[in-house]
């Protein structure tokens, strides 16, 4: 008969093997430690890149590891956190060390690698010395893996290259292309009216897309049929029309083209459900009902080609004397760039006091800066991919109807282009060749727009 072997041992070996396979990602070295030594587990040296591009060195900068697998060390677990249960005697040796220990946890369930820095850790938190002992971990942002190569850098003081001109890397923008620019004819006749303003003061129901341009009225819906609301205002005597087109390529005429791209696009957000707020120009997600505190949405990451984790997109909050809704939130415009018309998604925040009425700058102020420091890059970008995703309703393409008709489409994928540089390590370095996208970021840019109006 052979030897036993605990369950547990295979965990904890999977987990070893998860810290290498991170730690070789960032082309640093792992070191495992064979018999226990009062704590520790293993050791990183910290690799950086030469300036010349030509490989790798090393550093002889040195972090030490302790290491825990199993779900005997993963307690109080939710979504968003858990805590791993230690024991005094660890506490008290990782207090005295002289040199930067990493706190690894490997998560079963969640198939993740969760880190701490405990000497800096312990500093911080002082209860974690009162019973029980255990260490806290948030898993938005402890996860182990490549990306963690700048904080083990940081740990080791070591200051890794921060740009390399060797890798490319492909940066996305917050633009959807038009794919499909709108397909139907501006139908115009003389008016007398000055501008559409005037026109919305006097009528109280809702009005097609519409524009005044030289003392003549032009719109998408035909003035010919009699119940057409914006017959009223015009000269049906003398009643045209043209290829909607002509407005998208005609420099002169690009803004009111714009203006169509703008109505028609917000009356698809009412149909999505989204709610606007006028003074504030925000379009968001309202409260659904008068019972539940949170609605949250599943979305499908057309980046990733993957179902992403369900978003939370209005939710109640109470802190203290404090009570507000928070929702995600939406600004929107139509661009030129080239000969392309694109849509900017800019995402935003909204808070109210009820899940209707808009909250004081008092509150919603200091939050939103708060949020939007705790955003990087790669969260922004979600929030599009997110947006785009919503108000496809499950389509390929964003179809933007009139009168139950399709009159364009806007892809889902934002525009992108690679870069003759990148960061070094980040999950976004382009290395496969591929053709050149329709629209790159750095080549196929129009006189009129900088880089600063794409992001």
């Amino acid at each position: 008969m052979g030897k036993s072997i605990a369950k547990s041992k295979f965990t904890e070996l999977k987990g070893l093997d998860r810290i290498s396979t991170a730690v070789h990602g960032m082309n640093c070295i792992w070191r495992e430690i064979s018999k226990d030594d009062l704590g520790l587990d293993g050791e990183i040296e910290v690799v950086v890149p030469k300036v010349d591009g030509n490989g790798f060195e090393t550093t002889g900068s040195i972090v030490k590891v302790q290491a825990k697998s199993g779900i005997s060390y993963v307690t109080g677990d939710s979504p968003e956190s858990f805590a791993t249960p230690v024991k005094k005697e660890d506490l008290d040796y990782w207090q005295k060390c002289t040199f930067p220990v990493l706190f690894i946890v490997y998560h079963p369930k969640d198939d993740k690698l969760y880190f701490k820095e405990i000497k800096a850790y312990l500093q911080k938190e002082i209860k974690v010395f009162q019973p029980p002992f255990h260490i806290r971990f948030t898993k938005a942002s402890d996860q182990f893996g490549v990306n963690a190569y700048g904080e083990v850098c940081r740990h080791a003081q070591v200051s890794p290259l921060r740009v390399s001109l060797t890798e490319n890397e492909r940066l996305f923008s917050n633009l959807l292309r038009v794919s499909k620019p709108i397909q139907s004819f501006l139908i115009h006749s003389p008016t007398p009216w000055k501008s559409h303003k005037d026109i919305y003061a006097v009528h109280a129901g809702e009005l097609p897309p519409f524009c005044i341009v030289d003392s003549r009225l032009y719109t998408l819906t035909d003035l010919r049929v009699l119940d057409c609301p914006l017959r009223k205002f015009c000269d049906t005597a003398d009643i045209r029309e043209m290829p909607a087109g002509r407005w998208a390529t005609d420099e002169s005429r690009r803004s009111g083209y714009a203006h169509f791209l703008n109505r028609l696009f917000g009356r698809h957000l009412a149909r999505c459900g989204i709610a606007y707020d006028a003074f504030h120009h925000r379009y968001y997600f309202p409260r659904q009902n008068q019972v539940d505190t949170e609605f949250n949405l599943s979305w499908h990451n057309v980046r990733t080609k993957r179902d992403a984790p369900s978003r939370t997109v209005a939710k109640h909050y109470q802190y203290g004397q404090f009570t507000f809704w928070r929702h995600l939130a939406l600004n929107y415009r139509f661009i030129n760039l080239g000969s392309e018309w694109f849509l900017q998604l800019t995402p935003k925040y909204f808070f109210t006091e009820d899940g209707v009425k808009p909250s004081s700058v008092e509150i919603a102020g200091p939050y939103t800066t708060t949020l939007k420091a705790m955003e990087h890059n790669q969260a922004v970008l979600n929030h599009v991919l997110f947006w785009a995703d919503f108000l496809s309703n499950g389509k390929d393409e964003i179809v933007i109807e009139l009168d139950g008709k399709p009159v364009m489409a806007i892809e889902k994928l934002p525009a992108s282009g690679v870069a003759p540089f990148a960061i070094p390590l980040d999950p976004a370095t382009f290395e496969e060749k591929e053709p050149p996208p329709r629209l790159s970021l750095f080549e196929s840019l129009s006189e009129q727009e900088t880089y600063e109006d794409l992001f």
